[in-house]
């Protein structure tokens, strides 16, 4: 994805003073309060007013809470990542299974991802841990295996969900894996994208990388679709996917 730099530019002013400047006031007026720069936006509270300013830790700013980086509920999670894999081809939710039950259920990983108890927590975290981010990442790779293997034993290339636009038998374009690109990270992330947006190319690196990886017949995935399944595992690892 593109990565934006904003540069805060500062303004120099320079007081040009006369050959004869008249001298200051004895007892000058209090000069008015500047505003506050345009990044900086006061929290406002439930009664509609204006909160303090966050706090300054060594010239950077304190976000409040209720802006902060939140990742989502697991219970959010389970469900956004069931949605996108769809079905399989009997028309079953794709789900990640461990154990014969659904990862993200207490009898797998949702007490461990951080779904509360309530008997010890009763709360969730909403912060984007090392385990919470392994977890991820091990449901992003069954997920999209499954996604990819279904989408083999489908004739109908319009009823696949991980490469409808670009077939996996060699015969695929550049134009056709740009389009399929573009119809993953709408399908993940929510964006429409032109082809000329950066986050393409970066995908594409990745598609590029998992089709290479198969270097002999034999494997669970043709290339091709390994390397779909690789673009399908980046996207659901993004914080564009699961952060708020």
């Amino acid at each position: 994805m593109s990565a934006g730099y904003l540069g805060l530019a500062a303004l120099a002013l320079t007081l040009v003073i006369g050959c004869n400047p008249s001298p200051a006031p004895s007892n000058p007026s209090p000069s008015p309060t500047a505003d506050p720069p345009a990044w900086e936006h006061p929290s406002v509270g439930a009664d509609g007013k204006a909160e303090a300013a966050p706090t300054d830790f060594g010239g950077g700013l304190k976000p409040s809470a209720s802006r902060s980086v939140r990742r989502m509920r697991i219970d959010t999670l389970q469900a956004a990542m069931s949605k996108v894999a769809g079905n399989d081809v009997y028309g079953a939710p794709i789900e990640w299974k461990y154990n014969g039950n659904n990862g993200f259920s207490d009898l797998a990983f949702g007490k461990a991802l951080g779904r509360p108890d309530f008997q010890t927590s009763t709360e969730e975290s909403g912060v984007t841990s090392a385990l919470y981010m392994k977890f991820v990442g091990d449901a992003s790779r069954d997920l999209c295996m499954q996604m990819a293997k279904n989408d083999l034993k489908r004739t109908d290339a319009t009823t696949r969900s991980l490469f409808p636009k670009a077939a996996v038998d060699g015969t695929a374009t550049d134009a056709d894996k740009a389009a399929n690109l573009r119809y993953l990270v709408l399908r993940f992330h929510g964006l429409r994208l032109d082809a000329a947006d950066p986050m393409i190319p970066a995908l594409r690196a990745v598609y590029d990388a998992g089709e290479g990886s198969v270097t002999a017949p034999g494997g669970e995935l043709p290339p091709a679709a390994e390397g779909w399944r690789g673009a399908c595992v980046a996207l659901f690892e993004s914080p564009l996917f699961h952060n708020d």
